[in-house]
């Protein structure tokens, strides 16, 4: 999986040579297992495989989370919610669920300056074989440079990414039509 995910956003996607990821969860927290910093986005936040980001704040912890039933989400985070990283991150579990409502309904998920400030970045779960989430991608980008074309766009790219790679794995998804 980290071995394919890198080449296939440069033949799939309308933004080679962005900043992609690839994480899995563990606990509250995301781990990433593969990440490629664009030159661009050094500036604002550098991933780094191993390094660990609450999943509450984190595109690709919120494609996990939207996986998740609103009760499974609350009894992860009973008694502890992460303290926020900047300004715009996620205060609460009420606040997370419906920010998971919107994921649910809208098949991406986004972390806008949730993480960093500055820095927008969007996410897909990639499934297994049981349809469930293993791992998420996603694609970072500045704020600034997130015009609703290119959103569009790259809504596209991450989602097609998540499902080829689900589908390598194993996954029975529906035909896009």
């Amino acid at each position: 999986m980290t071995a394919e995910f890198s080449a296939i956003w440069d033949t799939e996607t309308t933004l080679p040579g962005a900043t992609i990821t690839l994480s899995v969860m563990e606990g509250q927290d995301v781990v990433y297992i593969a990440a490629r910093n664009s030159e661009v986005n050094t500036s604002l936040f550098r991933f780094g495989i191993g390094a660990r980001l609450p999943a509450a704040f984190t595109a690709t912890g919120k494609a996990f989370l939207s996986y998740m039933t609103n009760f499974e989400v609350m009894r992860l985070y009973a008694g502890s919610f992460p303290a926020p990283r900047t300004p715009h991150s996620v205060r609460s579990v009420e606040a997370l669920l419906k920010e998971l409502e919107t994921i649910r309904h809208e098949g991406y998920s986004i972390d806008d300056q949730q993480v960093a400030e500055g820095m927008v970045c969007i996410g897909s779960a990639v499934l297994d074989a049981s349809n469930r989430p293993l791992a998420g991608v996603a694609v970072s980008l500045p704020a600034e440079d997130l015009s609703m074309s290119k959103r569009e766009n790259l809504v596209e790219d991450i989602t097609r990414l998540s499902r080829s790679i689900s589908h390598r794995m194993g996954a029975e998804l529906p035909r896009q039509t």
